[in-house]
């Protein structure tokens, strides 16, 4: 018996043993591939159920977070809505019992005003408080003053001395002046003015208001920094300048024939008087010059040209004729070119008359006007002026009048008497 394989036998046996090798190496691939499959499946499913709870999670927390600012939001508006009217509240009480302490800080005319009557008499003999001393335009001295602003808190006086083209402080008593604003020549720069008219004292932002009449410029000028001028208000043809108990400013527009009011930060004014060219009617002016607006935003224009002061109530559309009452070519006490106004808190009126070179008191509802300081001609005694400008009180009720002519304010001392 023959016990050995053939060789087709043989290869037919290791071709079918290479074919199971095959076979079982195959599968054994197709099993590390469906494990490793599997195991990236798992990742996958781990890596998303994660994703998702996070995701979960901080809508969740976001949800919440919404919930609970919603009400503290809700809260903080009602809380400043209620502190907004309590101080509204708070304002007006205050407005309303105690007018003199709104106006502090803001308007000069409303601080100046005194209780006066008809009988209220000044002292005829005036004490010089700022003057010029040479003509020749020394340093110390005025030389044309215009428009003032008494600073009845620091004692102190504010001068526009125009053809210097500079603002000066002087002290009560005090023998010179010192610069604050200008005084370097005429010039537009900002540090420069060039015939300034008026001037006056914003208390609550520590600064000036001139009206820049050469430059046609109204400046923003700070007591404390006077390298940082500001141009409030550029081309306009200013002459005086007046601030309510809202610090609102009032500039008066010659060329223009009218009154304008303008808030800080507004780039466009109102028209509160005047506006309809030059005229006579009770709805024009003529050449306004100096202004007066009272705790109740009346403003009084001295209407120079059309030898009147008018008062123009808030919002009105014409003004009232409120010096003189009555025209009189034979009354010797009639307005002549009146340059400025004032008023205190019983309504009478105070004008200062340049042609006759008195200031003149009308009383509501008086016919004629009536002189109280200055005789009906000029000079340079203490009882004389030499047209007169601008005007106003100290607390006092003493009365101060730029006798500009004389180049010097004059001090009349109100009599007790």
């Amino acid at each position: 018996m023959n016990n050995r394989v053939g060789v087709d036998e043989a290869v037919e046996v290791n071709s079918n043993t290479t074919r199971l090798q095959r076979l079982c190496e195959y599968f054994r691939k197709r099993k590390l591939f469906w494990i490793i499959f599997l195991i990236i499946l798992i990742i996958v499913i781990i890596a998303i159920s994660t994703t998702v709870a996070l995701m979960n999670k901080t809508k969740r927390e976001k949800t919440s977070t919404m919930e609970i600012t919603t009400p503290t939001s809700t809260s903080t508006t009602t809380s400043a809505t209620t502190m907004e009217i309590t101080t509204s509240t708070s304002i007006t009480t205050t407005t309303t019992t105690s007018p003199s302490s709104t106006t502090t800080a803001t308007s000069e005319q409303l601080i100046l005003s005194v209780m006066g009557d008809n009988n209220t008499k000044w002292k005829q003999n005036a004490s010089t408080i700022a003057e010029r001393s040479e003509w020749d335009g020394h340093f110390d001295s005025l030389l044309s003053p215009f428009g003032i602003h008494v600073d009845a808190d620091d004692l102190s006086i504010y001068i526009a001395d125009t053809y210097k083209s500079r603002i000066v402080r002087w002290e009560f008593g005090a023998k010179n002046g010192e610069i604050v604003a200008g005084g370097n020549g005429l010039g537009s720069e900002l540090d420069h003015l060039h015939y300034p008219t008026d001037v006056v004292l914003d208390k609550e932002k520590k600064s000036l208001i001139i009206c820049d009449k050469g430059n046609q410029r109204v400046m923003k000028w700070p007591l404390k920094n006077s390298q940082n001028q500001q141009v409030l208000i550029p081309d306009i043809d200013c002459w005086g300048l007046a601030m309510d108990n809202n610090g609102d400013l009032y500039i008066s527009e010659p060329e223009k024939h009218q009154i304008i009011r303008w808030q800080e930060g507004n780039k466009e004014s109102t028209i509160v008087a005047g506006g309809k060219q030059f005229g006579k009617q009770l709805n024009q002016l003529y050449n306004p010059r100096y202004i007066f607006v009272d705790e109740y935003h009346s403003v009084y224009v001295a209407d120079c040209a059309n030898s009147r002061v008018m008062k123009w109530m808030k919002n009105a559309t014409k003004g009232i004729r409120v010096a003189p009452e009555l025209i009189d070519d034979g009354n010797p006490n009639i307005l002549r070119n009146p340059i400025g106004v004032i008023v205190d808190r019983m309504g009478n009126i105070y004008v200062s008359n340049e042609k006759s070179h008195q200031i003149m008191r009308w009383s509501p509802g008086a016919a004629k006007g009536v002189p109280v300081v200055g005789e009906n001609i000029s000079g340079r005694e203490p009882t004389q002026l030499a047209f007169p400008h601008d005007l106003s009180f100290d607390r006092q009720g003493n009365l101060y009048v730029v006798d500009r002519y004389n180049g010097r304010i004059q001090k009349f001392a109100i009599d007790l008497d």
